[in-house]
């Protein structure tokens, strides 16, 4: 894999992680607010109908204020801490929201929706802060409470990688997409979850389990080439996609990273026919067609180079690389005016991802 697929799969991870799975559960969450119980002895029942018609409005900031108004002997208050809990977790504010939770957490009645509601944002909210081993047993005992949950046992899934449990890993990736834990299947699965953790080792022998499980099985192959070549073992890597063609003579990016790896060895007219085969089966996705434009590019050829970039462009047009060789085109074709625009274009996209970083 090329740096520039390890960074995608890191950003990738980090923003399913954080930003999905925030908002899909601040969102889920959000909804369950009508349906919490009505607050204990010690606060005001009507503030606290009036601070959960304003989380039920989105007015965040407004309802904690009020929550915070309350008199201190509400300080303890179950339903106060979960209200409180519930809009810091909804504000991405999970130290604060563990906080307030956990108080709400060992009052609650066990089992009961507010409590199964806390028991879920403490356990999302640990993850989301990177203590994993802190968010285990919360999101264990939700899964238990809701075996169909397949974002719970998404998380779960993660946080046994990352916390070096590939079994159970491989147990709650095998729950979310219904298939038995010991299957070749739950083995690719999971080794392709490592692999998006920057786990690569762990996830080899996955993989490996996999192919030895069911020979036949697609993507396993892809995914074992992928990393042969990620350790700059190319030859590898290209046996082993070719392995996977045929078995899956249908998957285009096996044909691209097929093609690729022909050209890190500078074999550009064994990288046309893979590319071209990737492009047919998925005219839309544009990592082949600038590969290919390189591959033009290198052979002088300077037509092709230069409509096939274009047409990468038209799908990308912020990819910092096809502008980069779009740029060397024009040069080496003596338009050096439009060929200094691509460069320019090159230049700032690449100062704009830098500062992303």
């Amino acid at each position: 894999m090329s740096e520039e697929t390890n960074t995608v799969i890191k950003f990738t991870c980090h923003l399913i992680s954080v930003t999905l799975l925030g908002a899909s559960f601040a969102l889920a969450v959000a909804g369950q607010t009508e349906q919490q119980p009505t607050s204990e002895p010690g606060s005001s029942p009507s503030t606290v109908a009036q601070a959960q018609a304003l989380l039920n409005g989105g007015k965040l900031d407004a309802a904690i204020e009020m929550l915070r108004s309350l008199p201190a002997s509400s300080s303890t208050d179950t339903t106060v801490n979960h209200l409180l809990g519930l809009a810091y977790y909804q504000k991405s504010d999970y130290a604060r929201a563990i906080e307030h939770l956990t108080i709400a957490v060992k009052q609650g009645v066990e089992g009961g929706p507010q409590h199964r509601q806390g028991m879920q944002m403490l356990g999302l909210s640990q993850y989301l802060l990177g203590h994993l081993k802190e968010a285990i047993p919360y999101l264990e005992q939700v899964g238990k409470w809701s075996p169909n949950n397949v974002e719970i046992a998404y998380v779960l899934g993660l946080s046994y990688i990352q916390t070096q449990n590939p079994d159970k890993a491989r147990e709650a990736f095998a729950r979310m997409f219904n298939i038995q834990p010991n299957s070749a299947p739950a083995y690719l699965i999971n080794g392709q979850m490592m692999i998006r953790q920057r786990l690569e080792e762990v996830a080899e022998k996955e993989l490996q389990k996999a192919i030895e499980l069911d020979p036949k099985l697609p993507q396993v192959n892809f995914l074992l080439g992928e990393l042969a070549i990620f350790h700059a073992n190319i030859e590898r890597g290209i046996e082993l996609l070719q392995k996977e063609i045929a078995i899956n003579p249908a998957f285009g990016m096996a044909y691209y990273r097929l093609g690729e790896a022909y050209t890190r060895q500078l074999k550009w007219d064994e990288a046309i026919a893979p590319l071209q085969k990737s492009i047919w089966l998925n005219p839309y996705f544009s990592g082949p067609y600038l590969v290919l434009g390189k591959v033009h590019l290198k052979k002088g050829d300077l037509s092709n180079a230069e409509s096939i970039l274009r047409r990468a462009l038209n799908m990308d047009p912020n990819n910092f690389s096809g502008h980069h060789l779009l740029a060397q085109v024009l040069q080496q074709a003596n338009r050096l005016e439009e060929a200094k625009k691509e460069f320019e274009t090159a230049d700032q996209l690449r100062t704009s991802a830098d500062k992303k970083q």
